[in-house]
């Protein structure tokens, strides 16, 4: 018997990116522990690096099935990861009403889910679409990537049920390039936990601002992977000009990647310690201490395809944490933030730009209500966005169970 109304769903998602020290995918994987929370039955298939596990033990109905990897082989890992993926949805498949696929894993799952399908018809399955591949490295391996994707979602908008886009820009785009019918497609943006980044949660930050160098200085935080192209190196950039100014400010990145050493060697060889730190990775509920102590955030990711129609988790931390943001003008930010006062536009990402919108940051007057950001953040909360997703997926499995009775 399928359960259409209160009964607890049994549910499977597959991630493609991997779950590691810097918190890629945190907010992903609490938005499916609140899922389970809600009386569902969820498990999380996840590649894992080293021995990073999130603490869920106080949430029995959740599963996180992991596939270790000691370290990330490029196309080898990959590989490895989508064989067992593939392996452990299988044998999980007959016992779920719904499986929510990633682009990857849905070229293995295909097949099977066909052949499930015509047979038996359940369960509701899904593809669920959170970017455009992102710095693949290589003109070759990106292609193969690109192509990849491009042909799991025109397959899945034929087979599966649903595709959840994380922004509607994404699934508009998806939608003109693959020819895919609007009635296919749902929005699963980012989520927030609005419990963790809670300001009024946060103790005195006097001791982190002194730690952190800002005790007379202005503060602006990035944290996130540290990449080239995210607009980092640009920042650094902009706070060298910024020290030719004479400026009181100091930029915070909170994070680790690639670009790190890199940025390290620009810092020492420009004599920019006090202006730019490179600070973590930290734990995730360390987070929001970090943005508390900091008088606003900075993204400056470029116009590009990779980010033009996001929905950036970092924003809506900041938004929760009641921070004002200085970002690039792309449509991810402006369909989350519109014209709010907390936002502060830059005019584009070069160097010089983003020193303009920091230097209009610190003139300007303004003042924008407490709880302004939190109260925009909350339409992002997971709570809300669980809730959400359980009434779509119990609304197509009541439409799967009726039709087939009838």
């Amino acid at each position: 018997m399928i359960p259409i109304l209160n009964s607890p769903l049994r549910i499977l998602v597959t991630m493609s990116d991997v779950y590691g020290p810097q918190l890629d995918l945190e907010s992903d994987v609490r938005q499916l522990v609140e899922l389970a929370r809600r009386g569902n039955e969820v498990t999380c298939v996840v590649a894992t690096l080293g021995n990073a596990h999130p603490n869920l033990s106080n949430v029995p109905s959740f599963r996180f099935s992991a596939i270790p990897m000691r370290k990330i082989t490029p196309v080898l890992s990959f590989v490895l990861a989508q064989l067992i993926t593939f392996w452990r949805s299988f044998r999980k498949m007959p016992r779920c009403e719904a499986l929510v696929l990633n682009a990857y894993s849905c070229l293995l799952l295909l097949p099977v889910l066909v052949l499930n399908r015509l047979f038996k018809g359940t369960p509701v399955v899904f593809l669920r679409i959170v970017s455009n591949p992102v710095e693949k490295g290589g003109k070759l391996r990106t292609m193969m990537f690109e192509s990849i994707y491009n042909l799991s979602i025109k397959l899945a908008a034929i087979f599966f049920d649903r595709l959840f886009f994380i922004s509607p820009m994404l699934g508009e785009m998806y939608a003109r390039r693959l020819h895919i019918a609007k009635e296919k497609i749902a929005v699963w943006p980012s989520p927030v936990d609005t419990n963790v980044f809670d300001p009024s949660a946060i103790p005195d930050t006097k001791q982190l601002r002194r730690e952190l160098g800002l005790s007379t200085r202005r503060g602006f935080l990035y944290h996130g992977v540290l990449t080239r192209g995210r607009g980092i190196m640009e920042m650094v950039e902009a706070f060298r000009i910024l020290q030719g100014e004479s400026s009181e400010v100091r930029l915070i990145l909170l994070g680790s990647g690639p670009l790190k050493s890199d940025i390290a060697r620009y810092v020492e060889a420009n004599n920019l310690r006090d202006y730019v730190e490179v600070c973590g990775p930290v734990d995730y509920s360390v987070v929001p201490s970090y943005i508390a102590a900091c008088d606003a955030g900075l993204m400056a990711l470029p116009d590009h395809p990779w980010w033009r129609y996001q929905c950036p988790t970092k924003v809506l931390e900041y938004l929760a944490m009641n921070k004002p943001l200085i970002v690039s003008d792309i449509a991810a930010h402006r369909w989350i933030l519109d014209s709010i006062s907390l936002a502060f536009y830059m005019r584009g990402t070069s160097p010089r730009e983003i020193a303009e919108a920091v230097n209009s940051f610190l003139k300007s007057t303004d003042l924008h209500e407490s709880r302004l950001g939190r109260d925009l953040a909350n339409q992002f909360s997971m709570g809300e966005i669980a809730e959400r997703l359980e009434q779509e997926i119990r609304l197509l499995t009541h439409e799967k169970v009726s039709g087939r009775l009838n």
